[in-house]
């Protein structure tokens, strides 16, 4: 099971403090940069980007991290007002008694005067410095040196998941597989994904931002007649470039950590 030690906790290793990020379509760009700002002064985010929003609730996943935020922030524009979605998300919120912060991306009305209204001119330093005044924190100064790298190549990538998960892939690079998600570099892999007592061969893409210590992995799995499609995007926080550990990029209220392996590093060394 990965060990990984958060680089961005305090001394003592305590926990992070987490932002419930809502958004809607139209306003995912803004919403983007926020979610890098939040993280990188030292707060864990969660989002919803499935929208499943079944018998009128989010995804459990979603809920869950919902009632484990500290900040509910809610980005409200012309295209709130009409997203069932984002109705249910602030009325969730509001019963939850989160703290309640709302930026306004335009002049639209809100429906409930919220205790903290951030106006359209607010910048996303602005943001940031109004949460950590909520959360009684202060931003993590700094931004990091540089990150591991992950390139081309096979790999070993292992979760803490509740009933474990095992990728051994092969990374292979190609240029054209990076479009369409700010990375500096793609490409495809292959290989095998073990999860409880299933196992099956798994393809799919992969993306590495270097400058942010970001990886995805878009997989698709073969456990049985129907093809399982996932999403993994991993933080990168410590290591060598053979050996590192990582966690899911967002989540408050379960936090996966992974350990990847370059094929040839001796497991326990």
């Amino acid at each position: 099971m990965p060990d990984a030690t958060d680089p961005y906790d305090g001394p003592a290793g305590g926990k992070r403090s987490g932002v419930f990020l809502a958004y809607t379509p139209p306003d995912a760009s803004r919403a983007a940069g926020l979610d890098a700002q939040l993280r990188a002064s030292g707060l864990r985010t969660a989002l919803d980007d499935s929208r499943d929003l079944r018998d009128g609730l989010p995804a459990e996943a979603v809920l869950q991290d919902m009632g484990a935020c500290d900040v509910f922030l809610l980005l409200w524009s012309r295209h709130t007002a009409d997203d069932a979605h984002l109705e249910a998300q602030r009325q969730l919120a509001a019963s939850f008694g989160k703290p309640f912060l709302i930026l306004s991306l335009d002049r639209t009305a809100v429906p409930d005067k919220p205790r903290a209204q951030l106006p359209p001119e607010s910048s996303d330093q602005d943001v940031v410095a109004t949460v950590h005044r909520l959360l009684g924190t202060q931003p993590r100064g700094g931004a990091r040196d540089a990150y591991p790298v992950v390139g081309p190549g096979r790999w070993t990538i292992e979760s803490d998941a509740q009933h474990g998960e095992l990728l051994e892939l092969e990374l292979t690079a190609a240029p054209d597989a990076a479009a369409g998600t700010g990375s500096a570099d793609g490409g495809y892999l292959t290989g095998t994904q073990k999860r409880a007592s299933l196992q099956g061969r798994v393809t799919g893409r992969y993306w590495i931002n270097q400058s942010e210590g970001q990886l995805d992995l878009e997989l698709e799995s073969s456990f049985g007649l129907r093809p399982l499609r996932a999403l993994r995007r991993l933080q990168l926080l410590d290591g060598t470039d053979s050996r590192l550990n990582a966690e899911d990029l967002h989540g408050i209220a379960t936090v996966l950590r992974y350990r990847l392996t370059r094929a040839g590093e001796a497991a326990g060394s």
